[in-house]
């Protein structure tokens, strides 16, 4: 019977939970090295089949437990997520074996993996798993202060195709990140819509008088100001934005 991991801290960040069971340091089965500069340079995108797994788990899981006691052939990488879970196994700050590259090969000294569970079917689940994906590597991007330009592939790093099941439509899978990279950012996009008009200012409105309870994402979007709060300061200034005017304070 599988002996499933039991994360040690569990984070929701935009409404992504997250579980994390990093992999202990001195460990074989990671670098054991920092990235190149301290911190991430690259989010790199990955895919990994769907496969069989144990009752009562998640793709994810399966992935990271194998990850995390070793079985993967050396291969280590910072999260694995799928249309319902997301685990993290190394630090932000530490580079994993996943570019192919090489020990000391750009891809695995300055980028974080992300690896997303698909089957290329086309389904919901992949769906699902894909939209999350696009999610997560947006919030990457912005915590670690990084433009869109820093997305990049794992075909980049070796020339392998992968992400096999992303890569006929990166440009439109690079157009969700940005939209989420927009919205994190705080452009006033409320409803998620790619359009900044007089309905997304009702909803910030409506959320700074307590007449909406906005999603994490959407939350982030209507926080013009960035002050960690939705206000009718907010909601003004996504209606100047819909006008096409700069706001003045």
């Amino acid at each position: 019977m599988a002996v499933f991991l039991n994360p040690d801290k569990v984070r929701n960040e935009y409404g992504l939970e997250i579980k994390e069971k990093i992999i202990p340091d001195g460990n074989k089965n990671k670098p054991n090295r920092r990235l190149t500069s301290g911190k991430p340079e690259w989010v790199t995108v990955h895919n990994t089949d769907r496969v069989i797994t144990a009752a009562g788990t998640t793709q994810s899981e399966q992935y990271a437990r194998a990850t995390f006691n070793g079985n993967m052939g050396g291969v280590s990488v910072h999260y694995y997520i799928d249309d319902s879970d997301c685990w993290q196994l190394l630090r932000e700050d530490e580079m994993g074996y996943h570019a192919a590259d090489g020990y000391w090969g750009k891809g695995n000294c300055t980028s974080l993996a992300v690896e997303i569970v698909m089957d290329g079917s086309g389904k919901d689940h992949d769906k699902a798993a894909e939209a999350r994906g696009a999610l997560l590597a947006a919030i990457l991007l912005h915590r670690h202060g990084l433009g869109i330009e820093r997305l990049t592939t794992h075909h980049r790093w070796s020339g392998k195709f992968c992400p096999a099941y992303i890569l006929p439509h990166w440009t439109a899978f690079r157009g969700e990140v940005q939209k989420n990279l927009d919205r994190l950012s705080g452009n006033g996009d409320v409803d998620g819509d790619a359009a900044i008009t007089a309905a997304d200012a009702r909803l910030a409105l409506r959320a700074a008088v307590g007449l909406e309870t906005l999603s994490p994402l959407a939350f982030a979007a209507a926080d013009k100001d960035g002050d960690g709060k939705v206000t009718a300061s907010d909601a003004r200034a996504i209606i100047r934005t819909a006008a096409g005017k700069e706001e003045s304070e």
